[in-house]
């Protein structure tokens, strides 16, 4: 580690202690015990350790009610901070956490393994390097782990697995790839493979229902999707397999069970998506005049306001025929000059500003060899 590097090992030490003094104004009383009500039952409930992670979690990247975090406000409060040190700390609102695997020391670095994304980060501690001594190889570390320079520091409590506690760790991580797939996504050779997989997984999709664009009525739609994942581990393991596990297939929630039809939309960019009352909407799209009749006009409105439904559905309906799409606009937003084929595209960008904020991502999740061993013999 060079001097450079050692001096911004200690100034970001120094750099979250006055983060964590400056996060404990009365100013966020109301935001923080919000946050731990919801995340940790409540400040007076919660260990010390986890209180630690929460208040960690809260600090880095909880959006406050202005949209911003308690990091980016410390970071405007402070304009004496050099800008190597700003931007360090706003690189801190992107944390990697989860299980990782200790390979070994590196000098007063620890080379750590992340059970999630298979990444290698040689990890520091503000404390100094004595805090590794009880983490041996092959044991395992629950942490959180932010960028300093190149390397990367603890941020927060750390729990220590002991190697026969493998399992635990394994099942955190489970949990966290098929939870959370934007942290597996920091690999990108992940990336890659879950875009492999995607494709794949579309291609049964169209095989088993025809098409890449089914309306079903919505108290058929988990049976229907029942038969389709058990399609796909038939497909998967081939004929008259040794061992059948049970094919794996998700719960619905009751507003689409309960829906009158459910779309099926398995996109080439967007994965598999689930829309209520689609029929409603694909009513309106084909004849514009039903949205004088409320239950057609809240429908049509609601794919058009709500951010779960992507652009990709929208465009689907509307490239149908442009002209109709065109009325149905005009009629729904007040825009007597609205035309799809100009104006379209614009006004995806203007309804959905978070689909385009982030960059597209496949919707499945790969696990790596381990961690599919690990799943087969739970």
């Amino acid at each position: 580690m060079s001097m450079s590097d050692a001096a911004l090992l200690r100034r970001a030490g120094d750099l979250k202690g006055e983060l964590v003094a400056f996060s404990q104004q009365p100013r966020y009383d109301r935001a923080a015990s919000s946050f731990l009500a919801q995340y940790g039952n409540g400040r007076e409930d919660a260990d010390e350790q986890r209180w630690m992670l929460l208040w960690d979690c809260f600090v880095l990247e909880h959006r406050l009610a202005n949209g911003r975090t308690v990091v980016e406000q410390f970071v405007e409060a402070r304009p004496d901070l050099p800008e190597v040190e700003r931007e360090m700390v706003l690189g801190w609102r992107d944390v990697v956490q989860g299980p990782f695997e200790v390979q070994r020391k590196d000098g007063s670095a620890l080379l750590v393994e992340s059970l999630v994304d298979d990444l290698t980060y040689r990890v520091r501690s503000n404390m100094g390097p004595a805090v590794f001594k009880q983490m041996p190889r092959r044991s395992f570390i629950i942490a959180r782990l932010v960028a300093v320079g190149d390397e990367w520091m603890l941020s927060g409590p750390v729990q220590i697995l002991r190697g026969r506690e493998r399992d635990i760790a394994y099942q955190l991580a489970l949990d966290m790839s098929l939870r959370t797939p934007e942290a597996v996504f920091r690999n990108p050779d992940k990336v890659a493979l879950a875009w492999e997989h995607q494709r794949a997984d579309r291609a049964r999709f169209v095989d088993f229902f025809g098409a890449d664009l089914l309306v079903v009525p919505g108290e058929q739609v988990q049976e229907r999707l029942d038969g389709y994942y058990t399609y796909c581990r038939d497909a998967v393991l081939g004929p008259d397999p040794k061992d059948v596990p049970a094919a794996v297939s998700m719960s619905l929630p009751p507003d689409l069970t309960d829906a009158e039809t459910v779309a099926l939309i398995y996109d080439e960019m967007d994965g598999l998506g689930f829309y209520a009352e689609f029929g409603l909407v694909e009513e309106a799209f084909a004849n514009p005049d039903l949205l004088r009749r409320r239950r057609w006009r809240e429908q049509a409105l609601s794919y058009v306001e709500d951010d779960s439904v992507e652009p990709m559905v929208l465009r689907r309906l509307a490239d149908r025929d442009p002209e109709k799409a065109s009325v149905v606009f005009r009629r729904l937003l007040k825009r007597p000059r609205f035309d799809w084929s100009r104006d379209g595209e614009a006004l995806m960008r203007e309804v959905k500003p978070g689909y385009f904020d982030r960059p597209p991502r496949p919707r499945v999740s790969p696990l790596s060899e381990r961690l599919a061993e690990f799943a087969k013999r739970r």
